[in-house]
């Protein structure tokens, strides 16, 4: 049997597996859609999107757009199962901001509450202060 290979992709692989199994088990992408649900007409739900914006800020920290070129980098079709061009910032991010600024606090609330469980930790000493205004020194 003989093969040939036509093509090769690179792409890299990094922090977006390790990002994308964290946040199923915080069920943040149900969570989010509970919440702000989009348009049955859309691709890729509400949810979907925020756990992407949320991978590219643990993998490639910088300003929100073009979240689309870095999902063609990265492996985000593979973990995600969201094609990039899905993500294009001018679509998604402004919508799917605005729906969960509504609702932050609620989403805060319910991702924190399911960390805490998800992952056995004690809160017995700790304090979760949920502000709005920025802490002054």
């Amino acid at each position: 049997m003989e093969c040939v290979v036509t093509s090769v992709v690179e792409k890299r692989l990094g922090a977006p597996p390790v990002a994308a199994e964290f946040l199923r088990r915080l069920d943040v992408a149900g969570t989010v859609d509970r919440l702000c649900p989009g348009r049955d007409i859309a691709h890729a739900t509400q949810g979907q999107f925020i756990e992407v914006v949320v991978a590219t800020r643990l993998t490639a920290p910088a300003p929100l757009w073009r979240v689309d070129r870095w999902a063609r980098e990265w492996a985000v079709d593979q973990v995600s199962r969201i094609e990039p061009e899905l993500l294009t910032t001018t679509v998604r991010a402004g919508p799917a901001l605005d729906a969960i600024a509504a609702h932050i606090r609620e989403l805060a609330d319910s991702v924190g509450a399911r960390t805490i469980g998800e992952f056995g930790i004690d809160v017995s000493t700790f304090h979760w202060a949920m502000t709005t205004r920025p802490w002054r020194v």
